[in-house]
């Protein structure tokens, strides 16, 4: 008897010890024999292999890190490549990625638009879901609200874009843009930002007022009214066909309406922020930002949520130089309550940066894919509160560029 509860003791704790090993951390070097599968979060990188042109394909590779780690996507094992490339990539909820297709370099036919719908699967790659891709006509800007992934029509509409399970679905929504006209011009949609709630509010642009316009509307893209102000123009940036949201909700419910006066713009006025506080249906008359006197005579193209009431600005180069398809590779942080300006420093030079890619912001700070004009392309950490920029994730080979970086969860 006692040498059988001996043995079972023994056996107690050696099944103990192999537990113990089994549930160790990813972070963990030791090996398991028989190991528990869990389903962790990911980061996805989005890279495109030589020049990054448009009709290229892309490769998405899932990673543990962004702060640290060298690799190559296109050969990797553990990237999936689709024959897609985007101009845009959309993530919503951190389950559903979106990329959107021109049709300069689509793969979908000659001329066509569209886009194609992943999500990130089981065995650490991501899988592109059913019903994608999915061809649409023309769009410009993009982004999500509620449960939806957007993108504006050139037209009179939307494309609303739902998950359920692993399928996607899109809706052609219309909107009444006729009954807002400014003597016979309709306004065109520039970006959108979600309130909660079931309501939105989208940046209009007009091309005969020189004014900063916004449409508070609910989710099903019902136009509830127009507000307007003259202390700003219209609100988005641009390149060539692509259009730039430049509106965005803070980490309180407010909204900051942004006009970058670039892209082409004509304005006198200054390139700056307008704010609609949290509940209220028309902007803080006490409320505004001369970015481009704080940056000292630069305007901007495009503004990304990083934490909080802080954002990273993406600028042009040249105070004297903000057209439509003018270089943009400087970069700025705005704490939009304080109104505090700080240039990011960590990154390379503005003259060595070839393009960036679509940051993500995480856990209060955002990752900034940049490629250089030689060399590896990487992603930079950037601290909000300091504006200084780590180098994290490089890709090992120098003939790959990053489009996005994104995070998804399982």
């Amino acid at each position: 008897m006692k040498k059988t509860n001996f043995i079972q003791k023994v056996l107690v704790s050696f099944l103990a010890g192999c537990m113990t090993i089994s549930c160790s951390s990813d972070d963990d070097n030791t090996i398991a024999t028989q190991p528990i599968p869990t389903k962790a979060d990911k980061f996805v990188i989005a890279a495109a292999p030589g020049s990054g042109k448009l009709g290229t394909g892309t490769y998405f590779l899932t990673v543990n890190h962004l702060d640290s780690g060298r690799d190559s996507i296109s050969g990797n094992s553990n990237s999936v490549k689709t024959t897609s490339s985007f101009t845009q990539i959309v993530v919503n909820n951190a389950s559903t990625l979106v990329g959107f297709i021109y049709p300069n370099g689509s793969d979908l036919g000659q001329g066509k638009s569209g886009c194609r719908a992943f999500k990130y699967d089981t065995d650490d790659k991501m899988k592109e879901l059913q019903g994608s891709p999915i061809i649409i006509g023309r769009f410009s800007v993009t982004g999500n609200f509620g449960k939806y992934i957007y993108a504006i029509s050139n037209k009179d509409n939307s494309f609303l874009y739902e998950r359920n399970g692993d399928n996607i679905s899109m809706i052609d929504k219309p909107i009444d843009l006729s009954s807002h006209m400014i003597e016979d011009k309709k306004p065109t949609i520039t970006g959108i930002a979600d309130r909660g709630n079931n309501e939105i509010a989208a940046a209009f642009k007009y091309t005969n007022s020189d004014n900063v316009y916004v449409a508070l509307m609910d989710y099903n893209m019902t136009i509830k009214s127009v507000i307007n102000d003259s202390r700003l123009s219209f609100s988005g940036g641009q390149w060539k066909g692509a259009v730039y949201s430049q509106i965005w909700p803070d980490g309180s419910g407010n909204v900051y309406v942004f006009s970058g006066a670039g892209s082409g713009n004509t304005t006198a006025k200054k390139a700056g922020a307008l704010k609609i506080n949290k509940g209220s249906q028309t902007f803080d008359s006490n409320y505004y930002f001369d970015i481009e006197t704080a940056s000292g005579g630069y305007k901007f193209r495009k503004v990304f949520p990083i934490t909080k009431d802080y954002f990273l600005l993406e600028f042009y180069n040249e105070t004297t130089s903000s057209g439509n398809g003018s270089k943009a590779t400087r970069f700025a942080v705005v704490k939009m309550e304080s109104k505090s300006f700080k240039w990011v420093e960590g990154i390379p030079d503005y003259t060595q940066v070839s393009s960036n890619g679509w940051p993500l912001a995480h856990k209060g700070k955002i990752y900034l894919p940049l490629n250089p004009v030689s060399g590896n392309s990487a992603i930079y950490a950037i601290d909000p509160v300091t504006a200084t920029a780590n180098k994290g994730f490089e890709l090992s080979n120098d003939k790959e560029h990053i489009r996005a970086v994104t995070f998804l969860k399982n």
